[in-house]
């Protein structure tokens, strides 16, 4: 079934945008939209998501997606219990690059979700109109506000914003690409392209965009991933031994699934983590991950305890396993004193030391050093390095 797009109106009604040859059919019209609303995304105009940039550590996505708001405490209007972070794909070619997030209110996605379960779309998609946007400096000018990406910043403005909060924002910028004659006017600047001046035009846009590019940030992340039910209409036709069977196949093959997904997860975080090595710590490699590998592998010395720091990222990783609750946020290897920091998050100031206790029984030092509150977990910093002789 074709993705269809509709755009939330002022009103809180639909505006849908299906393709149509070379162009776009725009109707109030919800005629090819799945049941459920499973094959159709909602754009928001965006005026309550905040659009941040940020580099977030983790072994895979759900530590991410923990990780994300403590990277952007300082940043959020409200706290981080009363926000939801959604996060950008990883960039597969990068994957250690800048992760694009978008920030609301638990308040208002609630009232998204409601909305959506209102009009029957309970499986609908929820993108920010400004998330959309070319990844460049650029303000595009529409029906009741302006979008806009800054530097690592995207937003939504009210078309009451004073012309002072323009020229504030823009001021360091000053290659910005505009699309829209009020907003150059008001900056006394060219604008490159005309904005939308309808919302049939910024839903059309907004559509293009979105089947051009994958950049649009899905807010239906954690807990508000859609719930899709299970049709069991049928199954009491079956009978005792197939229904067991087909239990049993499909207890076996969800396990072999989540099997390859785990060890698809560990080889991606061992290569994110080799790649970082190498850029961070050996710069005049170029970044080659062989050599870095061949150099960090083995001692300096004959007598060095200290083993390459895979190895000690692996006996980190076992003592990480054993503290219930711990999510590691960054990793440094000093190599002129061939010590290895990573900085944890905790659930308790007594997991720091019982995490130390732990590294200590592998035969190498650990140490503990400068543990704070953030938030309502317990951030602190361990750093490993060869054991006494």
């Amino acid at each position: 079934m074709a993705r269809v797009y509709a755009l939330l109106q002022p009103d809180d009604t639909l505006l849908f945008a299906r393709p149509r040859g070379d162009g776009w059919g725009i109707s109030a019209d919800r005629g090819g939209v799945d049941q459920r609303g499973k094959n159709l995304t909602v754009f928001l105009s965006g005026l309550d998501v905040s659009g941040h940039s940020a580099l977030i550590p983790a072994r895979n996505e759900n530590e991410a997606r923990r990780a994300a708001p403590y990277a952007l405490e300082d940043e959020l209007a409200e706290g981080v219990e009363s926000s939801h972070v959604a996060l950008s794909a990883p960039d597969k070619a990068n994957p250690s690059a800048a992760r694009r997030i978008n920030v609301i209110s638990t308040e208002r996605m609630d009232e998204l979700i409601q909305m959506l379960a209102d009009h029957g779309l309970d499986e609908a998609e929820l993108i920010s109109a400004h998330s959309l946007l070319p990844e460049r400096d650029v303000l595009y000018e529409a029906p009741g506000l302006v979008l806009g990406r800054l530097g690592d910043r995207s937003f939504a403005l009210d078309a009451g914003f004073g012309r002072d909060v323009l020229f504030s924002l823009s001021a360091s910028y000053p290659d910005i690409e505009i699309h829209g004659k009020h907003v150059a006017e008001a900056l006394g600047r060219s604008a490159q392209e005309v904005g939308a001046n309808s919302l049939e035009a910024l839903l059309v846009q907004l559509a293009t965009w979105a089947e051009q590019s994958d950049r649009g940030v899905r807010l239906r992340q954690g807990v508000y991933e859609p719930r899709r039910p299970v049709d069991l209409e049928g199954f009491g036709h079956w009978k005792l031994a197939g229904a067991l069977a087909a239990v049993a196949a499909l207890g076996w093959f969800a396990s072999l699934v989540l099997e390859t997904r785990a060890m698809n997860a560990r080889a991606e975080q061992l290569d994110t983590l080799a790649q970082e090595f190498a850029r961070v710590g050996w710069p005049e490699l170029g970044g080659d991950v062989r050599q870095v590998l061949s150099i960090a592998g083995s001692a300096d010395t004959p007598g060095e305890q200290f083993p390459g720091v895979l190895d000690a990222s692996a006996v980190l990783y076992n003592g990480l396993a054993q503290v219930e609750g711990s999510e590691l946020r960054t990793l440094r290897y000093d190599r002129a004193r061939r010590q290895l920091t990573a900085s944890i998050a905790f659930e308790t100031f007594g997991d720091v030391d019982r995490l130390t206790t732990v590294l200590s029984e592998s035969g190498l030092t650990a140490r503990s050093g400068d543990s704070r509150q953030s938030g309502s977990r317990v951030i602190g910093d361990v750093t490993l390095e060869a054991g006494s002789s």
